[in-house]
């Protein structure tokens, strides 16, 4: 039998491909080359490993042969919300978002395939400008969800508040996503360090994702946060910091939505002591959102804020799995983009492997989800 074919390519592109992949080139070699971790080193591997390694560095298989590592553009980042200090941008990250692209991209297809058109009227409904009132933003969009703090809140727990503005936000066009891996690979998990959420602002299928791995209240401010961005049709990178007007702007109409200032007034008033948790707990809101609707309302000063976010990164955060695989399917995937790629898939106008795809899993998994689906349907009828 004749010699399998080897490759020589350069030990720095095995250096980038491993800084890529966030470890070291000596770990990368014992991953794919256990027993030839010397030649590895040196850039001289099989044709096999040239293939894998072109995949993990998700380039072109010739890039592997340029001299030099190629200069890899980072994607325009739509809306990024990061926390305070966010580490550079990662492998995970881009990936994300060009899965997330993906989707909205076959979404829009399905959506003109069938007929609908019709820009989402909400899209870009208040252009920013340093004249717009975050008051008439948080309204509408409370409005357009049909949702009040004082009639809908006390009927909603803690810990479905999130589900509950996030099925409405479906019900009006905007796909929400939310993960704490890439795709369906749960030894990439997502680091809350590096990004809270973004947004891809689009007229006729916006789409937002969520940070899985960030506490469930800030999940929550996130969320609105995003929503915001898409009313104004503004993109940009997105922080705790108040530093930049258009995300100052956002966590000012997050926070009137999920606090609206007359009733926080109201609640903080009710209260001789321990104000910030009596209406955290009121709103059911982190304390961190609390302290900083306050010190805006000049109820409490400034170093509040730095105190409250060192309580929040304190706390320990939810690692579970969230429940059961195919309830959490969905919101891994965006319930309404779900549905719409299992049903073409049932109905044979999409084959199965091409939904398995979009919704990163096997074939079959797409099946077993749609009975799963049909008999829970038919059990709570």
């Amino acid at each position: 039998m004749g010699r399998a074919t080897e490759f020589q390519i350069s030990p720095a592109m095995i250096s980038w491909i491993a800084e890529r992949e966030n470890t070291e080139p000596k770990s990368l070699a014992e991953q794919l080359a256990p027993k030839k971790v010397d030649q590895f080193l040196s850039g001289l591997i099989s044709k096999s490993i040239a293939e894998k390694l072109a995949k993990l560095a998700d380039i072109p298989f010739g890039y592997l042969f340029l001299s030099k590592p190629p200069v890899i553009d980072n994607p325009k980042i739509p809306d990024l919300r990061q926390t305070v200090g966010a580490e550079p941008l990662s492998k995970d990250f881009t990936d994300v978002l060009k899965d997330i692209e993906n989707k909205v991209g076959w979404y829009k297809e399905f959506l003109l395939e069938n007929g609908n058109d019709t820009p989402l009227h909400f899209v870009n409904k208040f252009p920013y400008s340093s004249a717009l009132s975050h008051y008439e933003v948080a309204q509408d969009i409370a409005k357009i969800i049909h949702f009040s703090i004082e009639k809908d809140l006390p009927n909603i727990s803690r810990e479905g508040y999130y589900r509950e503005l996030s099925a409405r936000f479906e019900q009006i066009g905007i796909l929400i996503f939310k993960n704490g891996v890439v795709g369906n690979n749960n030894k990439r998990k997502l680091n809350v360090e590096e990004f809270r959420g973004f947004a891809l602002i689009d007229n006729l299928a916006p789409a937002i994702f969520i940070n899985n791995a960030d506490h469930p209240s800030a999940q929550l401010f996130t969320l609105l946060h995003e929503v915001a961005h898409i009313w104004i049709g503004q993109n940009g990178v997105s922080s705790w910091n108040q530093d930049r007007a258009v995300e100052s702007f956002c966590n000012k109409v997050a926070a009137e939505f999920l606090m609206p200032e007359v009733t926080f007034l109201t609640k903080w008033a009710e209260c001789d002591e321990n104000h910030t948790e009596y209406v955290a707990s009121y709103f059911k809101v982190s304390l961190l959102a609390a302290v900083v609707k306050a010190v805006q309302l000049d109820l409490l000063p400034q170093e509040a804020i730095e105190k409250a976010r060192r309580q929040l990164k304190a706390q320990p955060q939810d690692s579970s799995a969230g429940g059961h695989f195919y309830n959490m399917f969905p919101v891994k995937n965006s319930r309404r983009f779900t549905d719409a790629v299992v049903n073409q898939a049932m109905s044979l106008n999409l084959p199965l492997r091409e939904a398995g795809k979009l919704l990163n899993v096997h074939a079959d998994t797409v099946v077993v989800y749609s009975r799963y689906k049909r008999k829970k349907l038919w059990n709570a009828s």
